[in-house]
């Protein structure tokens, strides 16, 4: 198991326990923050990648737009 910050960012330092709590820092000091004990996960396992199709799908044709609709018309 492993300590980190509240927000998540871990911690290696040394520890120590004050009220039941475990604080960073191997003494009390002003600098001192809580720590919460996390489990460590295992390695993530390899995904299979996705496999594409063989043909990319062709693209939808735009309608054609009224005469008048743009300023070269």
């Amino acid at each position: 198991m492993r300590w980190t910050f509240k927000d998540g960012s871990p911690w290696d330092g040394g520890t120590h326990v004050l009220a039941g709590r475990t604080f960073s820092g191997k003494t009390r000091t002003a600098a001192s923050m809580p720590l919460v004990q996390v489990e460590e996960e295992p390695e993530p396992e390899e995904k299979p990648k996705r496999v594409r199709s063989s043909q990319p799908k062709p693209r939808k044709k735009q309608p054609p737009k009224p005469k008048g609709a743009t300023a070269w018309d």
